[in-house]
């Protein structure tokens, strides 16, 4: 992880952590949550807790969160750790995956199959049946980093979900929403993003070593 980091006198820079929530009993069963509120398995509670470690690299932040049980599960125990102050904002929320929430992937796959195909080939096409499209979630999210900084703050740390994060990458990068699908965030990975004078650079991507579990991690196909 990097050191805490004070903006340079007359340049303003600002370093944003992304960290995605623990794991969710839903996520280990391959459920779509999307703006469902299902909370964090044990794994996820312990996740959550290791992340919090981090605290001590971080320094002075404030953290943004999605109002999701599982979100705030997440960031209660590292603001604790830090002393940061926790700002919830909906535009942090999952996707909406409309219709499809609460069902197994396998389900969505007999229910929907040609939208569920044309999900995990060109995901920018996919408006969710009674949702949201990749295009609705960047919209919201990019318009949080606004808010943030309009705080004037040096950091902030976003606690929020897997295609939010995502969303928000291609934002930076100037990557169109069809490379949805080339990120790989496993619960509680660490993203580092740094804003300076209008360009973004990506120094960290997805790290997990606070999780001490090494770097395998199951492909998940629900959100």
């Amino acid at each position: 992880m990097g050191t805490s980091h004070k903006p340079e006198r007359g340049v303003r820079k600002l370093r944003y952590y992304l960290i995605r929530h623990g794991e969710t009993t839903w996520n280990a069963r391959e459920i779509f949550q999307g703006k469902q509120d299902a909370p964090l398995s044990e794994k996820g509670l312990m996740q959550a807790q290791l992340t919090s470690n981090i605290a001590t690299k971080i320094g002075k932040a404030t953290i943004w969160c999605s109002s999701l049980l599982r979100a705030r599960q997440t960031a209660k125990p590292l603001a604790e750790r830090g002393g940061y102050e926790i700002l919830i904002d909906d535009g942090l929320m999952e996707i909406d995956h409309g219709e499809w929430e609460c069902l197994h992937v396998e389900e969505v796959k007999r229910l929907y199959p040609e939208l569920f195909d044309l999900w995990l080939r060109q995901p920018d096409k996919v408006l969710m049946p009674g949702g949201e499209s990749l295009k609705d979630v960047q919209g919201r999210a990019v318009k949080v980093l606004d808010r943030i900084k309009q705080r004037g703050e040096g950091q902030a740390i976003i606690v929020t979900h897997d295609a939010v994060i995502k969303c928000l990458l291609c934002h930076w990068l100037e990557l169109p929403l069809s490379g949805f699908w080339r990120f790989r965030l496993a619960n509680c990975s660490v993203s580092i993003v740094e804003e300076e004078d209008g360009r973004a650079t990506v120094p960290l991507l997805g790290d997990i070593c606070h999780l001490e579990s090494g770097w395998r991690w199951s492909k998940q196909r629900s959100l």
